[in-house]
């Protein structure tokens, strides 16, 4: 690579993608009942960030569905948001036909192909995505950002308005990362050269541990495993401490949310200390803000920063 910048351009812009997105024009989309989100991989990820925040409001069910049935509560009162920035998600097809079927309201947020396709001769609300020839798992900002705007003018949750909130703090950190030096993101990575990571989050960040794990797989093409604490103490732990030595060719990742209530805090540190007991060589990334959206995409920006870098030190970086 040409310069530190280059070797992180694919993430660097991830502010600017959800903020062209959450601010673009949308088609007049009606008030839901109950919402049914349908994708794969990095795009059913950010119905999960989404859900987190939803669900602090009750008033409307939503999940996230990735498959190719839909469950039997989805009928004619449902939206189904359908999600595939390709459109070409075999999958996601499926489950707009069985959708469609169904006489679901359907909503799909693509930058074309086959799913596009059928949205438009359907007559189904097409939310088209402008940039285009992008590889899917770098247009997770602009995904999430579109579907924050559905969202909320569904009537879901007001996700569109706490993403607009939250992209400056977003913005910041990312400028702190790179005045740095990225010092961080290299000793993280250079922690997880040679060994296999197995990311730990809180429940109210799992998108985030999930999105490390994925981009782990897919940029640094390396094996990684993601978990929560502190389900982590129930079964994991004796793993980790009571396995052979074949066990040290893992490391465990721990995203800290130093703003977490204190009780879980002291759950997070007395795993920790076990595993320091232990000898266990861990990785912990301490991360803080506001809101949950934030402290999700604060540590999505950081996973994404390391997989590129541990990808550099691997040579396998496209």
């Amino acid at each position: 690579m040409d310069s530190e910048t280059e070797i992180f351009s694919m993430a660097l812009d991830f502010p600017e993608q959800i903020e062209e997105a959450v601010n673009a024009p949308l088609p007049r989309i009606k008030r839901a009942v109950k919402v049914c989100i349908c994708g794969m991989g990095n795009s059913a990820l950010a119905g999960d960030v989404l859900i987190d925040y939803a669900n602090a409001s009750p008033s409307i069910p939503i999940t996230v569905i990735r498959d190719i049935e839909l469950p039997g509560w989805v009928d004619s009162k449902t939206t189904v948001i359908l999600l595939s920035y390709s459109g070409d998600s075999d999958e996601v097809i499926l489950a707009y036909d069985e959708a469609r079927a169904r006489n679901c309201k359907c909503i799909v947020i693509s930058a074309g192909g086959k799913l596009g396709k059928k949205a438009s001769e359907n007559g189904d609300r097409l939310i088209e995505i402008k940039r285009k020839g992008m590889v899917p798992r770098e247009a997770f900002g602009i995904i999430l950002g579109y579907l924050a705007a559905v969202l909320e003018s569904a009537g879901v949750c007001d996700a569109a308005s706490e993403l607009r909130r939250v992209i400056p703090e977003l913005k910041r950190t990312r400028d702190e990362i790179v005045a740095s030096g990225f010092s961080e993101v290299k000793d993280i990575s250079g922690r997880l050269l040679h060994r296999i990571p197995v990311v730990y989050s809180l429940a109210t960040m799992r998108a985030a541990a999930i999105r490390w794990k994925t981009q782990i797989n897919e940029n640094s093409k390396f094996i990684s495993f993601c978990g929560s604490l502190p389900e982590f103490n129930h079964n994991e732990i004796v793993g980790w401490m009571d396995g052979d030595d074949r066990n040290r060719i893992f490391i465990p990742v721990i995203i800290y949310d130093n703003d977490a209530p204190q009780m879980v805090r002291c759950m997070l540190d007395a795993s920790m200390s076990i595993l320091e007991d232990g000898k266990i060589d861990m990785a912990v990334y301490h991360v803080m803000g506001e809101s949950n959206i934030g402290k999700n995409l604060t540590c999505i920006l950081m996973g994404d920063l390391v997989s590129l870098y541990l990808a550099h030190l691997r040579h396998v970086l496209e």
